[in-house]
């Protein structure tokens, strides 16, 4: 006969999931707003009104298919001489800025897309964020052997990161700026401050 686990059972393993809820949450969470500056940035480098813009960056249905008509516009642009005289740091900043949004991306899609659960650890009663790997899901693979949540939050703080890369990329457009700095990205292990 097989028993089910007790309502006490099903309580603690929940209240050990909250930190991977969260830590999930806010990987998603930051990742959205870093999409938001980027259509706001594909609608600089075009030229389009924001809601405008914006409507035609919506319409794509997946984030790849948006950073590459952001590529393309920033394509385009690099071959009008003016505009880019006005702008000479800008081009190699945004093609800088979604190679490192494309990094984040794998790893973004890892975290949303790999199941996780919990186990004990060792012998202890302590309960572990682990990725699930028997059904053979690549992305819970690519996330053996690391801690779920400090592994998310090092995701969180990359898309943060690229959020005001993005904003200043845009700035510099808008602006008509000679340079721009970019951030010096997160490592893991690193102390947020």
């Amino acid at each position: 006969m097989v028993n089910l686990p007790s309502e006490g059972e099903v309580d603690a393993a929940t209240a050990a999931l909250e930190p991977y809820f969260t830590a999930l949450g806010r990987v998603a969470h930051s990742w959205n707003h870093l999409h938001e500056e980027l259509g706001k940035l594909f609608c600089s480098v075009t030229g389009l009104e924001l809601h405008h813009g914006m409507a035609i960056w919506h319409k794509l249905k997946s984030d790849r298919s948006q950073r590459d008509i952001l590529k393309g516009a920033i394509d385009a642009r690099a071959q009008e001489t003016d505009w880019v005289a006005k702008r000479p740091s800008v081009t190699a900043a945004i093609n800088d800025l979604l190679h490192e949004t494309n990094s984040l991306a794998d790893r973004r899609n890892n975290a949303v897309h790999a199941p996780c659960s919990i186990a004990l650890h060792g012998n202890r009663k302590d309960f572990e964020i682990v990725p699930v790997t028997f059904f053979g899901n690549d992305k819970a693979k690519r996330l053996i052997g690391k801690d779920i949540i400090e592994e998310f939050k090092w995701y969180e703080w990359c898309a943060d990161t690229l959020k005001r890369y993005t904003t200043s990329c845009r700035l510099a457009v808008d602006a008509e700026l000679l340079s721009i700095e970019k951030p010096q990205m997160p490592t893991r292990g690193q102390t947020r401050n």
